[in-house]
């Protein structure tokens, strides 16, 4: 009767004797060979490369070991009975270590004078088999980690092979498993164990597979820029591992300006009477002819240190980058799929602005303003991308936040798109972030405000980012109208205080961040949603704007005064508006509505 491979169960055999190969010749390994008996009566023989086979009785066993030691060079002594150095090469969960150039315990090691003739077999068929996945390491080694599906050539078995091979002239492992989700965690375990900072992967593993940007895709999948579809759960690990060679060069933020102390309230009683501001009307004549195509959804402004002012607005399909002075394009960028419904401007350390934009397709993108080079893509949330906003903490990178339909608010690192934290704010779909704020505090911390509503009541929540902790949550009384599309702004004064402001309804709030007080309440028109924006001017004011209706006015929070309005031809949606301090303390006012090209700009000057 024919030997069968068998496969050794606890308690259904017993060892009777074991042998250990001693003086054994070159790139041979410590093979061992044992022979026992089975529950049944049959034999047994037990071979380290070669598997285990049954006998039906006790001379074709040992014939059968004797013929085993004749494979090798060397002399055979008797050795303890042990089953851990048969573990060691074939493993109990099926797997095997095909080959180890650094270790002679493997199957390569143990086959005697069969390695050469049995390891041409298995290249041939690795080399016939299917990549699964692979990763290249550094040109500098040439060397790479795969993944390959293969068949057995001694027996047909599908086994799947994680083949290291860092420097494929000294340095080569070869494993096999029969289960593949057993293969690719050790492949991805290798993966990582290998990842070097300073010799980073040349490619990504992931097998592609095209879609259709347009199309519906599951909930638990993001597309990568060139079309692959990843886990949702592995999109951390592939930018940290696989990420492509940064487009630019971030520079870090500059630390704090003054030593760094905690947040405090206003030190002084606030001031009841208004500052003395001027007002100029400053809109490029280009931008007073109506123009329905650069209708805002959203307005970004920022100052540059050289006084170049810009204006990002978002359209239905794009957005656009203004120089404020002249109202030329600086630059038009279009990659969403569906429109672009936020965009925020940054100004890096070297002067340079970035632009981010957020689309309904669940995109964030991130460009250069100037070049308009696309920068980063982030699959930010599931569903649309309502709001983008920039943080810079001292010494970082800039972050990027973003809110949207899936109840929840999250923090990016803009360099490498790695997520960095987030916040739920309640259930997808039903609670809605519409507007994220940011706002780097006296100590350094980030903090960052979303306002949500649930189609019937509004909130502001407030969280210092750097610590994760909540800070405070505002509830908004509507009026009884239905709140839509509430807007959040945050910034900070010198004397180490800031100041929360939301608008929802009717009704425009202020608050002291610090303590949760409220400072102040603006009534503002029924007609339709409003925005809302916040900036300081010189003597610690800080100056609050919304627009809603035909009108955009301008507030100094302390003493409540009207400090600039612009009246607009037409209502309705949407409304934008943005503040932003310049470098010589005055402030610039943006505002848009469907008439405006893209906006409406007013400079307020405070008089000395």
């Amino acid at each position: 009767m024919k030997p069968e491979d068998i496969a050794l169960e606890d308690g259904l055999y017993r060892p009777v004797m074991q042998w250990e190969l001693k003086d054994s010749g070159a790139m041979d390994g410590a093979v061992n060979i044992q022979v026992g008996t089975l529950s049944d009566g049959r034999w047994y023989v037990r071979h380290m490369a070669f598997g285990t086979r049954s006998f039906d009785g006790r001379q074709a066993a040992w014939d059968a070991a004797r013929g085993l030691m004749g494979r090798h060079e060397g002399r055979w002594e008797q050795a303890a009975v042990d089953a851990a150095p048969f573990l060691a090469v074939r493993r109990s969960d099926g797997s095997r270590v095909l080959y180890d150039i650094n270790d002679e315990e493997s199957l390569h090691g143990c086959w005697g004078d069969q390695k050469d003739r049995l390891w041409e077999l298995y290249l041939a068929a690795i080399s016939a088999g299917t990549t699964v996945r692979r990763t290249e390491t550094h040109t500098l080694f040439g060397g790479y980690i795969e993944l390959v599906a293969y068949d057995d050539p001694l027996d047909g078995t599908r086994r799947h092979l994680v083949a290291t091979a860092l420097d494929p002239g000294s340095d080569y492992r070869a494993v096999d498993h029969l289960d593949r989700r057993v293969a690719e965690a050790e492949y991805e375990k290798s993966v990582y164990a290998h990842w070097d900072e300073e010799f980073p992967y040349k490619s990504c593993d992931i097998v592609e597979i095209r879609v259709d940007r347009k199309s519906k895709r599951s909930g638990d999948l993001v597309v990568l820029p060139d079309g692959t579809a990843l886990d949702k759960g592995d999109l951390d690990e592939y930018n940290r591992l696989y990420g492509l060679p940064l487009r630019m060069k971030w520079p870090r933020t500059a630390g704090l300006g003054a030593a760094a102390g905690p947040v405090g309230a206003m030190t002084a009683e606030p001031r009841s009477w208004g500052p003395s501001v001027s007002v100029q009307d400053v809109t490029p004549d280009a931008w007073t002819v109506p123009d329905e195509e650069l209708r805002s959804n959203e307005l970004s402004l920022a100052a540059l240190p050289d006084g170049r002012r810009l204006l990002a607005s978002a359209h239905d399909d794009g957005a656009h980058v203004w120089g404020v002075g002249d109202g030329e394009s600086v630059q038009r960028v279009s990659g969403h799929s569906e429109w672009v419904l936020s965009v925020a401007l940054t100004v890096l350390g070297d002067g340079r602005a970035v632009l981010a934009t957020g689309g309904k397709d669940g995109l964030a993108r991130i460009w250069s303003a100037r070049e308009g080079e696309a920068l980063q893509e982030i699959e930010a949330h599931d569903g649309p991308v309502n709001s983008v906003a920039w943080a810079s903490p001292p010494g970082e990178v800039p972050w990027l936040v973003t809110g949207g339909d899936d109840a929840t608010v999250r923090l990016w690192d803009a360099e490498t798109k790695l997520s960095i934290g987030g916040f739920e704010v309640g259930e997808p779909r039903v609670h809605l972030v519409w507007s994220v704020a940011t706002a780097v505090l006296s100590d350094g911390h980030v903090c960052v405000a979303a306002a949500v509503d649930d189609w019937r009541t509004a909130a502001v929540h407030v969280w210092d980012a750097t610590t994760r902790t909540k800070l405070h949550e505002f509830r908004i009384d509507t009026g009884g109208a239905i709140s839509r599309m509430p807007e959040v702004a945050v910034t900070t004064l010198a004397d180490r205080s800031f100041r929360v402001a939301a608008v929802a309804g009717r009704t425009l709030h202020v608050w002291d961040g610090h303590t949760g007080r409220a400072v102040r309440t603006f009534p503002v028109s029924e007609d339709g949603d409003s925005d809302v924006a916040l900036a300081v001017l010189p003597d610690l004011r800080a100056v609050v704007a919304a627009t809603s209706g035909r009108e955009t006015l301008a507030w100094d929070v302390e003493s409540g005064a009207v400090l600039a309005t612009v009246e607009h031809a037409t209502g309705g949606l949407p409304q934008a508006v943005d503040l932003v301090a310049r470098p010589d303390g005055g402030l610039l006012l943006a505002a848009g509505r469907s008439g405006d090209s893209p906006a409406r700009v007013l400079r307020l000057d405070p008089e000395r």
